[in-house]
């Protein structure tokens, strides 16, 4: 919704066939092109499972290429490592973590 409300076309991706969703295995170097930001919002690659990442096609992602990992333990998952090798810039979660303890905190604390 975030990404839809600046205006971004988005996709979303899946293990499973869905409708409305793309399955990884069709994900193809011309496709990861077709995107400059891509978010995981699964656990994959969160600790203790850190050798696992989304099976991507990482070699088409270049300096072009935005990965942001909602996970945060580790600092720097295996997604990450490999989008930056291609030379991606790659963002984990724990800025968005902070801030939305930041708005909780003010929404459940405001002056009545």
């Amino acid at each position: 919704f975030g990404l839809k409300s600046l205006g971004l076309e988005t996709a979303f991706v899946s293990r499973y066939e869905r409708p409305g969703t793309i399955q990884y295995e069709k994900i193809t170097p011309e496709v990861i092109k077709e995107y400059n930001v891509i978010v995981n919002c699964t656990p994959v690659g969160m600790y203790p499972h850190v050798d696992e990442c989304p099976a991507l096609p990482y070699e088409a992602m270049d300096s072009h290429t935005l990965l942001y990992d909602l996970i945060y333990n580790p600092d720097e998952t295996l997604f990450m490592k490999k989008g930056k090798e291609h030379g991606a810039t790659v963002k984990n979660g724990l800025e968005m973590l902070l801030l939305q303890a930041f708005a909780s905190w003010d929404f459940w604390h405001q002056e009545k």
